[in-house]
């Protein structure tokens, strides 16, 4: 398993020019989004809700940003939770089962009252507006919008439960899911977690 700062230099470090090109690259984080995330759209052109969707370029640099200065196992899984709730980065509102939640939403399509707490948490001024309205406001910013699954990470996942999950472990994962997202496995979590873990060369043990 790669050590934390092994992984600074891998995911965080990414931002690099050429001679001929001066233009910044996230190169292994694109790499990663791309992996984890097979069903990214590369324009976002012809989407459901075109101004939802981001491309995974679009996406790295914040990602990056907010997963800086964590460890293999929490961005595999952070990754792993975005890519299955934005549908591969193309939703950043709750659209399903139809007609979906105008006021759940953000990259982890976190409930109303947790985007209404992270709301709060970034100052952002929200009162007499309604869920949706809030929910607005908050995915307006990209970095907001994505940087929202660390948020609920740090403030609604116990000691124990974050312990785990900078191991990189498959228990780590699933208590992630159960006892802090507080949903279920499902083969299509499992199927996002199973390609992270291949890119980030984790072994779940």
């Amino acid at each position: 398993m790669r050590t934390q700062l092994a992984l600074t230099a891998l995911f965080a470090g990414l931002q690099v020019a050429s001679a001929v090109d001066t233009k910044p690259q996230s190169i292994y984080a694109l790499d990663a989004i791309k992996a984890i995330m097979p069903g990214f759209s590369a324009t976002c052109k012809g989407t459901t809700a075109d101004n939802e969707c981001r491309t995974p370029e679009q996406a790295a640099p914040y990602l990056i940003k907010s997963l800086e200065r964590r460890t293999t196992g929490e961005i595999a899984m952070v990754l792993s939770l975005i890519g299955l709730e934005s549908a591969d980065l193309k939703y950043r509102m709750n659209h399903f089962p139809l007609p979906g939640n105008p006021a759940q939403g953000t990259a982890n399509m976190m409930g109303e009252e947790f985007v209404k707490e992270y709301a709060q948490s970034l100052n952002l001024p929200i009162d007499g507006k309604s869920g949706p309205e809030i929910l607005q406001l908050v995915i307006a910013d990209d970095f907001q919008n994505f940087n929202s699954a660390v948020w609920f990470l740090e403030r609604k996942c116990s000691d124990d439960v974050k312990a785990k999950m900078r191991k990189g472990t498959d228990e780590g994962y699933l208590l992630y899911l159960t006892d802090c997202i507080h949903t279920t496995d499902s083969p299509d979590r499992q199927a996002y977690w199973k390609r992270a873990k291949e890119f980030f060369g984790l072994t779940g043990q």
